[in-house]
């Protein structure tokens, strides 16, 4: 076996197999999801260790170092840090106004909530799913996509399989509501897969990748705070959130490189 095919290989062991065993265990009832169980959803560190294992077994230490310098990369154009801010901020606020002027309810709107954004509790968050994934998704996996096949066929590939990463996750929610559910994760994970890749991919910064990611999870969960009157779980604001996260995506796309060789500007 080829060390390209052998630490491909690894990557994808290392990377799903950890949370899907420990995901698993929690959202099928094994384990109660309570009290010091709740470790286990930092299983999902595999994908980030399975990257910078990978990276090892292709380019020895220097591309670990590499992927940690991409890591602490602050120094990138202003456009991109304006980009990793509002596109996430304008697109729930434009599912919010999509879904307000379809339904006729009123929906109030509170700025001081974003405020939770910068929070001590959400800032931890950050070590959570942005830290302990990117490493594998756009650090290593997306990079070796993109040598392979064109960039926005690898952008939304990686989506595919972060999406499949996630099933242990995802999988009550697709039972109560399939045809739905499948529309939010499809839409949801190339909304995200393209603004991520075209952020790191352009700018070369894995910190950027990270703190989009985390911008867009958080965003996500105050909504409901950032505009208080939302009814949860509401079929037309989730159908009105996919909207607004395709209209995203689709205006990211011109912004993705042609080539890889055209990254970073």
């Amino acid at each position: 076996m080829r060390i390209q095919t052998r630490s491909f290989v690894s990557f994808f062991l290392i990377a799903c197999i950890p949370p899907w065993i420990g995901w698993s265990l929690l959202r099928f009832g094994v384990l109660p999801s309570v009290g010091a169980w709740q470790a286990l959803y930092l299983t999902g560190w595999g994908a980030s260790a399975a990257g910078l294992i990978a990276t090892h077994m292709e380019e020895g230490s220097g591309g670990v170092r590499r992927l940690l310098s991409e890591a602490l990369r602050f120094s990138v154009p202003v456009r991109w840090w304006l980009f990793v801010v509002l596109v996430p901020i304008l697109a729930s606020a434009g599912s919010v106004l999509l879904y307000a002027g379809l339904s006729g309810n009123a929906v109030g709107f509170k700025p001081s909530s974003l405020l939770a954004l910068v929070a001590p509790l959400h800032l931890i968050t950050f070590f959570l799913g942005p830290f302990g994934e990117e490493f594998g998704w756009r650090g290593y996996l997306l990079p070796r996509l993109t040598r392979k096949i064109s960039v926005l066929p690898a952008v939304l590939l990686v989506g595919v399989i972060w999406a499949i990463w996630h099933w242990p996750l995802l999988y009550q929610s697709f039972l109560a509501a399939p045809g739905r559910q499948l529309a939010t994760i499809i839409v949801g994970v190339s909304y995200m897969s393209i603004l991520i890749g075209t952020v790191y991919l352009r700018s070369g910064s894995l910190l950027l990748a990270m703190l989009l990611h985390w911008h867009i999870n958080g965003v996500r969960d105050i909504s409901g705070q950032v505009f208080p009157g939302l009814p949860e779980g509401d079929d037309l604001l989730q159908w009105c959130g996919v909207g607004a996260n395709l209209l995203a995506a689709l205006l990211t796309i011109p912004a993705l490189p042609r080539r890889a060789s055209d990254a970073r500007g």
